[in-house]
């Protein structure tokens, strides 16, 4: 069965909120396939990064150990690159899966992303300034060629959540700052364990719940979720659900070119730091 075309409805609706699902795109038989391969991804990224590892990037650089046949038969999914160009447009197509992510749960703790809106928090400001500006950034995460990330979930993924048309924003709420200023990554991820599981969940889910307009997105296996990933977003994992999501994006060649231009920029852990000062020392 054939990927069903977005309307122009569902169109306006991303264009307003920057994220869509296309439910159930995965075929039953595709899906057992990724779930076997994806598994054994989990096994590897265990092995190479621990029990609380995140993901697993690029896949086929793990082609001596995985059957890359389920990634290649996901690419040609009947419909799918047709969807993506009606939602988006007709210079988009999906970036081949083997160059992409699988996304899992952790074993152990649970533990939460920084509430984080990708590329504008991984520059430092004095360098986003005198490179870009915010009458460039304003062009920049307008622009629909750009910022199209799809995770694609085998199990069901409740952990992402966004906010709806913060995209569209240059700058960020007063509300929207003191939420992120509440807390850091290390508290989420409390390696020292200050709080036991229950604890650190819930405080996890309060931070997630904190965002002003936060919406979590509920992925069915299967589902194809797409976002603007220069919005609000965040990650919430617990141990106690099976996560293994394909991660990836919607490709232009507009963004190659973004990427290849200005990828020398990110510094995400200095530029996390800097933004948590300025913002205390504005009084957050």
């Amino acid at each position: 069965m054939s990927v069903t075309l977005p309307t122009e409805a569902d169109r306006e609706f991303y264009r307003e909120n920057g994220y869509f699902i296309l439910r159930q795109v995965i075929p039953a038989s595709l899906l057992r396939d990724l779930r076997r391969e994806a598994a054994k991804a989990y096994d590897i990224a265990r092995r190479l990064n621990g029990p609380q590892a995140q993901r697993l990037s690029k896949i086929k650089e793990h082609a001596g150990e995985l059957d890359l046949t389920p990634f290649h038969e996901f690419d040609q999914i009947e419909g799918l690159n047709a969807a993506i160009k009606a939602l988006l447009t007709a210079e988009h197509s999906l970036k081949p899966t083997e160059e992409a992510t699988i996304l899992f749960g952790p074993r152990e703790r649970p533990w939460s992303t920084e509430w984080h809106r990708d590329w504008r928090d991984h520059v430092l400001e004095d360098e986003f300034q005198s490179t870009l500006g915010d009458a460039r950034w304003q062009e920049i995460a307008m622009d629909f060629r750009l910022w199209n990330q799809v995770n694609c979930p085998l199990y069901e993924d409740t952990s992402t959540w966004y906010v709806p048309g913060s995209f569209k924003r240059v700058h960020n709420t007063a509300a929207e700052e003191r939420v992120y200023a509440s807390t850091t990554q290390q508290e989420l991820r409390d390696d020292a364990k200050q709080r036991t599981d229950e604890e650190l969940e819930l405080f996890c889910l309060r931070y997630c719940q904190a965002m002003p307009g936060a919406v979590q997105l509920v992925l069915n296996p299967g589902d194809f979720g797409i976002y603007r990933n220069v919005g609000w977003h965040i990650g919430n994992y617990v141990p106690y659900r099976t996560r293994m999501t394909l991660h990836t994006h919607c490709f232009t060649e507009a963004y190659a070119k973004f990427a290849k231009d200005y990828s020398y920029l990110l510094k995400a852990e200095e530029a996390g730091k800097e933004r948590h000062a300025r913002l205390a020392a504005a009084g957050y």
